[in-house]
């Protein structure tokens, strides 16, 4: 009755662009945005999906909220999430570990190093997990850009009645007395704005700015300016070397890279500027279980692009997303964007190795076997007789590395005449995959040799899956054979053997 209510509900909603809220009460369960409200939600009513018919089972009200643009349903789904914390969407926490430094958005803006994050229009860069590159970074903002470290207001009309008086940084040139009208705004902003390029790792724009400037001062024969212009340019360059660089071109891009392993999503973010990498961290989402890929993905983006107040155009992924904010997220097969992808991978899973040792198996699984994809999905078939009558086929199945029964099945072989284990297991995968199944393969394991191997090749191709690793083992000697029928043996220690031996 309930959900009959909340379907007419959903009925009456308009076809335009906003944001859409389910809720319980008082209570927010889940936040999205859409072109076509009326068309989202309903949705809902008519998909399968796990997430989609929890929400519509605890729901007892959808509410809706029009705006003009897709950027403004954005900034309103953001705002919503932000405050009301609904249990179904994907939250953030900002990165309150690690320091950032804050340019505050204010006349004469002050820059300093916090460990809080408030949600201000005040600017953030960071956060910095390496905190020597930190104090290095802000000692040449310090030492070559003098700004004001007072909290007074300095309006127009407070400086023009000299309300403040200088302090002890003027008389020591770290600041240059915007309080009593020394310093010109437009002056003080162009420090602000070389700040702010640093900050964001745009050292050759800086440099390029400052030989500029070298050039200028020479001409006029300003010879201590010019001594202290070179001291800039060595700072700003012994920066930059310390960044890796990926491309030698000043190229853009953020590059994401998700795996999702259990009841969690591990997610690598690299933010590249000017062709080095400026930045770099892994983080943790929990997934309730319904939530796909994609979803977490554009989600995870969509927070970054507020905490850090900016993303690149050009986004890059090992999942292919149709776009975020009009931008298409890429997965690059080949170059340099792909090595900065391969970067992501390789810290990840450095991440996840440190938190879960099973993973660690999975990885070796794939080298050792060179595999396409992790094999977080392995399904294994076997065929027994009973003296070449009564015919079945066992398919075991392990998520992430462990066993899960409840997806184990068994089939019993009704065209079979004798002992056959060919024509028996091209009837067991056929019917194991004829019909979608949950959990995608990643790996098919069977037992048998090149014969086996061959049969089954041809079963996975008929069913359009001829891209799923597959691998035989002759249990005898243990010696494994590839999808390209090559054959190899792994030593009796390796991890990667022991989990076929448990399969």
């Amino acid at each position: 009755m309930l959900e009959n209510s909340l379907l007419l509900k959903a009925r009456t909603l308009p076809n335009k662009m906003g944001v859409y809220a389910f809720m319980k009460g008082d209570v927010f369960l889940y936040v999205g945005k859409s072109n076509n409200i009326r068309s989202r939600v309903l949705s809902y009513f008519n998909s399968f999906s796990k997430k989609n018919s929890v929400l519509v089972s605890l729901s007892t009200s959808v509410d809706c909220f029009l705006v003009d643009s897709e950027k403004d349903a954005l900034f309103l789904e953001n705002t919503l999430i932000k405050k009301n914390l609904p249990k179904y969407n994907i939250l953030l926490k900002d990165d309150k570990n690690f320091p950032w430094v804050c340019v505050k958005n204010e006349r004469f803006p002050r820059v300093f190093i916090t460990r809080k994050k408030p949600k201000n229009s005040d600017f953030y860069f960071g956060p910095y997990t390496n905190r020597k590159f930190l104090i290095e970074l802000f000692s040449v903002i310090k030492d070559f850009y003098p700004i004001r470290s007072c909290n007074y207001f300095l309006s127009e009309k407070n400086i023009v009645s000299k309300k403040y008086k200088v302090c002890l940084d003027y008389h020591l040139k770290k600041c240059l007395g915007p309080c009593e009208g020394f310093e010109a705004e437009k002056t003080y902003n162009e420090k602000i704005f070389i700040i702010k390029s640093i900050l964001d790792g745009r050292f050759s724009f800086v440099l390029k700015f400052l030989k500029k400037e070298l050039l200028k001062n020479s001409k006029k024969l300003l010879f201590e300016n010019c001594e202290k212009i070179k001291k800039q340019i060595n700072c700003i360059n012994k920066l930059k070397n310390k960044s890796v660089v990926v491309y030698n071109k000043n190229i853009d891009l953020d590059a994401f890279y998700l795996i999702s392993l259990n009841k969690y999503s591990y997610i690598n973010f690299i933010k590249v500027r000017e062709g080095s990498v400026v930045y770099i961290n892994n983080y943790i989402i929990k997934n309730h279980g319904f939530l796909s890929d994609k979803n977490i993905l554009k989600s995870f983006i969509k927070n970054i692009f507020f905490n850090y107040k900016n993303i690149s155009k050009n986004i890059i992924s090992n999942i292919s997303v149709s776009g975020f904010l009009n931008n298409k997220i890429n997965v690059p097969k080949i170059g340099y964007k792909k090595n900065v992808l391969d970067l992501g991978f390789k810290n990840l899973t450095n991440f996840i190795n440190s938190i879960d040792n099973n993973f660690n198996t999975l990885i070796d699984l794939k080298n050792n076997l060179f595999l396409k994809n992790i094999p977080f999905n392995i399904y294994c078939f076997d065929v027994s007789t009973l003296q070449g009558t009564n015919t079945t086929a066992s398919c075991v199945f392990f998520k992430n590395g462990k066993p899960l029964k409840s997806e184990y099945r068994s089939f019993i072989i009704k065209n079979n005449i004798g002992i056959d284990d060919y024509s028996s297991l091209s009837e067991a995968v056929e019917k194991k995959y004829k019909n979608n199944t949950i959990y995608f393969p990643d790996l098919i394991v069977i037992d048998g040799g090149k014969g086996h191997l061959s049969v089954v090749l041809k079963v996975l191709k008929k069913l359009n899956l001829s891209k799923v690793d597959l691998i035989s083992i002759a249990k005898k000697n243990e010696i494994i054979y590839l999808k390209n029928l090559k054959k190899i043996k792994l030593s009796k220690k390796s991890s990667s053997l022991k989990l076929i031996q448990f399969l």
